[in-house]
């Protein structure tokens, strides 16, 4: 298939989306057998406390303690997905907007920012104003210096799928990773290609 490429940025609402496609995709199933676990350590515990209490005996400390952590880990399941997320979110706020090419080879598809040169890696600088590309002379401490690297996803080595939606192309890599493709960004040839890339590779 011939290779191609397309430039592209992610909003924070298209990132939101895409993490929540993420989490329901690959959480979703997991978070509701985790559910159903602890909902039969919480009713185990409630019948011993309701038998304890028809007994006149309100100290049964082993029901309290089942449906304490039954409750408990209930609402953790669900509510860690959630943090995560606006975690991230309010991580991203603080980046400036960064525009993004994509190249789609045979083999591999590479990821990369626009601020970067043809070289492998470039040193960027965390700064109060954001994330900023650092000249030769400028003089930034080390524990403020990040190194980007091109993300090169190889097919063959790595765990792949993908979702379309009205909007948006997401890639995920190995249930861990997630990448954006707006369609807003992207020509009506070049949505077509991406949908037959996909086909193609059986992503």
């Amino acid at each position: 298939m011939e290779k191609f490429v397309i430039n592209y940025t992610n909003t924070l609402p298209e990132i939101e989306t895409g993490y929540k496609l993420f989490q329901r995709k690959y959480m979703l199933k997991r978070s509701i057998i985790f559910t159903v676990v602890y909902s039969i350590a919480a009713a185990i515990g409630i019948d011993f406390l309701v038998h304890s209490i028809m007994e006149g005996n309100y100290g049964n400390m082993p029901g309290y303690i089942l449906l304490v952590i039954g409750l408990g880990m209930i609402f953790s399941t669900w509510a860690r997905p959630y943090y995560a997320r606006k975690k991230l979110m309010k991580t991203l706020e603080s980046f400036g907007d960064e525009k993004y090419s994509a190249k789609f080879e045979d083999t591999r598809i590479v990821i990369d920012t626009e601020i970067l040169p043809e070289y492998e890696t470039e040193t960027v600088a965390v700064t109060p104003n954001g994330v900023m590309t650092m000249d030769q002379d400028m003089e930034i401490p080390e524990e403020q210096k990040i190194t980007h690297d091109k993300t090169k996803i190889e097919l063959r080595s790595n765990t792949l799928d993908s979702m379309e939606t009205n909007e948006l192309f997401l890639l995920f890599l190995n249930r861990s990773l997630i990448y954006i493709f707006p369609k807003r960004c992207l020509a009506e040839e070049q949505i077509n290609k991406i949908r037959a890339y996909f086909e193609d590779k059986n992503i």
